[in-house]
């Protein structure tokens, strides 16, 4: 046995008050004279034996008394086995309070059970202790020690949030918390649903300093439907352009779901309606077709209706739509008429052509599309532009002329990882193999024009053995690629082994070789993400204009009108915003300059919350019965967890126990005062 306060058994030398009050408890006796001595009768005949033992025994149950309300106020208790001996704990609680946690159980909310059950637990420590409260906001407040009475009023203060960590996150965040602990007992106790796609204790299960405790909160069983994800089929946008729009909408529930309507907003007003049909513990996936009919920014969202959990059903995009695409054109030579008569005559392309020993680096980045027509070698300047350009998102196309450095071409394509330039091979060949199932043929052409006279290409550039992902969008009829794109980091190359002249052949001046160059400039748009996640540390690389570079830019909620200064860097014309936990609402956020809107992004939750499978009771302890590490699962639902906790951390308490003890010897002193001697005789 042992005690919870020791330092409470030094009372027990009160019992040498009651000893010694108990010896020399003298009494004064009185002289009562009698003129009969049968006045004498009615007195109870005690003999002097009897009197000693009465007074022996009133102080033996005063004794045990005093010693069991002592040992009650030092909380003995029967150890469990392995128990640490230290004095003092560290009492770690996390509280999920992720989005999951707003759903019902038999008895209310989910979080409101979480924060009721963290309160008993903290009550069965003491005011000795100290503590540490955890949730997936990992707020700075947080990281503090705290004691009993600040950690109960911080619980209060829980709230859902948008944020959802992994137990690994979670478990490297409690560690640093509580580095400035000096306990050396450390308890924790996650109160969680225990989500699945959320939960990997593996980590956990190596964690053998710690006594852990699983607390998990049942949940009734709730149906949920997402907006998931959405994309379009072709990322073209331009007013007047068809779009088509693909949905997919996922179904966490156990029933299915028949013609769930989801709705399409651009710019507020109603651009669409579906309806799907959904099988349980499936998704399924819907396309929307609708017109643009204006320029600039388009913000828009889908939306389906379901409850309780709605957080999951409004997905927010943007997507710009632009008047023109800029195209430059570095031209090594004089001005190839055939790229103005492909981009510069028609109206949805901007192009600018600039000579090789003028270019104007400025204009990069508000290009769609940079071709570098028959230039003969790269200087160091215009390599590095190159690759920061491909950096950004950007595209290239590449027309090598006749005569070359090929060190000077090669040192580039190496640099961008694309295949080397091996020969010029001069033989008279023909356009082969079309790929009809790549985007810049796709719906261009149909399979009966092969037919078609193809071009005759009378000598091309023979490239080296391909050791990275490409697309062959046409070849030679000897398989060689004749036009092909190599994606470079969030950019891509298109390589054309002909140059656009004569020299070549007449590829230049066939349909079947202009339809693939005219769509690739129309689908070389920079398209910007059509939305970011809220509580994932992300940047963006945005473009800005020489007179923004010594401005603050700041984010503005278009919901609610929140306003702050985002982390922010500048990388030469660009600037890289980061978002890290500033944003917490969805919707649409403008990046201004003043009164200028640089960029409009929409920010969604995260959708890892909308599964809603937990593990069960049974689970949890599968998975940690063969664990090193001390790991249990305590009842939540038990009548007095405040008791269960301390019987689990301390063993047996035995405090009420002496409470009754104590109170028993109590009442039979003043029964043995009251009773004893009443008899007659």
């Amino acid at each position: 046995m042992q005690f919870t306060y020791p330092y409470f058994l030094f009372a027990l030398f009160t019992i040498l008050i009651v000893i010694a009050i108990h010896l020399f408890n003298f009494r004064r006796f009185k002289v009562e004279y009698f003129s009969n001595v049968k006045l004498l009768q009615d007195i109870l005949l005690k003999t002097k034996k009897e009197s000693q033992l009465k007074k022996l025994i009133v102080l033996l149950l005063r004794i045990l008394a005093i010693t069991c309300l002592v040992f009650a106020f030092a909380q003995p208790y029967i150890p469990r086995k392995n128990q640490k001996s230290e004095s003092g704990n560290l009492i770690a609680v996390f509280v999920d309070n992720s989005f999951s946690m707003e759903a019902n159980s038999t008895s209310g909310s989910l979080i409101k059970e979480s924060v009721d059950a963290a309160k008993k637990i903290v009550d069965a420590f003491s005011y000795n202790d100290e503590f540490l409260l955890i949730t997936h906001d990992f707020l700075p407040q947080h990281t503090h020690i705290l004691n009993k009475e600040e950690i109960l009023t911080q619980l209060d203060e829980i709230q859902i949030t948008p944020q959802s960590r992994t137990l690994q996150e979670i478990l490297l965040f409690k560690e640093n918390a509580a580095f400035n602990s000096k306990m050396k007992n450390e308890i924790v106790y996650y109160i969680s649903d225990f989500q699945k796609n959320q939960f990997d204790f593996s980590a956990l299960l190596r964690d053998t300093l710690s006594s852990n405790f699983l607390v998990p909160i049942t949940a009734a069983q709730v149906n949920n439907i997402a907006i998931d994800s959405c994309w379009f089929s072709a990322p073209v946008f331009k007013k007047g352009y068809n779009v088509l729009l693909n949905v997919r909408v996922q179904n966490y529930g156990e029933t299915d779901v028949v013609k769930l309507p989801l709705k399409l907003y651009v710019n507020g007003a109603q651009k669409g309606l579906t309806a799907l049909d959904i099988k349980a513990k499936s998704y399924a996936d819907a396309q929307i077709s609708y017109t643009i009919n204006e320029q600039g920014t388009q913000t828009a969202y889908l939306e389906i209706n379901d409850a309780p959990i709605n957080y999951d059903d409004r997905l927010y995009f943007t997507y710009p739509v632009f008047d023109q695409s800029s195209i430059i054109s570095i031209s090594g030579g004089k001005p190839n008429r055939y790229i103005d008569a492909l981009y510069g005559k028609d109206s949805l392309f901007q192009l600018t052509v600039m000579p090789v020993a003028q270019i104007d680096y400025s204009l990069f980045p508000e290009t769609a599309l940079l071709i570098l027509d028959q230039v003969e070698s790269f200087s160091s300047g215009l390599q590095d532009q190159l690759v920061k350009y491909l950096e950004g998102g950007a595209q290239i196309l590449l027309f090598p002329p006749d005569t070359l450095d090929r060190t000077s071409w090669n040192q580039f394509l190496s640099s961008v990882q694309l295949p080397a330039i091996e020969s010029l091979v001069k033989q008279p060949l023909k356009m082969g193999e079309i790929n009809y199932e790549s985007p810049y043929y796709k719906d261009a052409l149909e399979r009966e024009e092969e037919q078609i006279e193809k071009p005759t290409i009378l000598q091309h550039y023979r490239f080296g053995s391909v050791q990275r992902s490409m697309e062959s969008i046409v070849n030679l009829e000897n398989g060689e690629p004749l036009l092909s794109y190599f994606p470079v980091g969030t950019g891509g190359v298109f390589l054309s082994a002909v140059a656009l002249n004569d020299l070549f052949g007449n590829a230049h001046k066939h349909a079947l070789f202009f339809i693939p160059l005219h769509n690739i400039a129309i689908q070389s748009q920079v398209q910007p993400q059509l939305y970011y996640t809220i509580g994932k540390d992300q940047h963006v690389l945005v473009p800005r204009k020489q007179t923004q570079r010594d401005e603050v830019a700041s984010l503005k909620s278009r919901n609610n009108g929140e306003q702050f200064i985002p982390e922010q860097q500048n990388r030469g014309n660009d600037l890289a915003v980061s978002f890290h936990n500033q944003i917490t609402t969805p919707g649409f956020y403008d990046l201004t300059f003043g009164d200028d809107t640089l960029s409009t992004w929409a920010m969604n939750f995260n959708r890892r919350e909308s599964q809603l499978e937990y593990f069960s009771k049974k689970e949890l302890e599968n998975i940690t019965k063969n664990s090193e590490a001390k790991v249990e699962i305590l009842n939540f639902q038990v009548k007095d967890l405040t008791k269960s906790v301390a019987d689990k951390l301390t063993g047996i308490a035995l405090w009420r126990y002496f409470i009754m003890l104590a109170l028993f010897f109590f009442l039979a002193e003043v029964l043995v005062l009251r009773l004893w001697g009443k008899a007659k005789y």
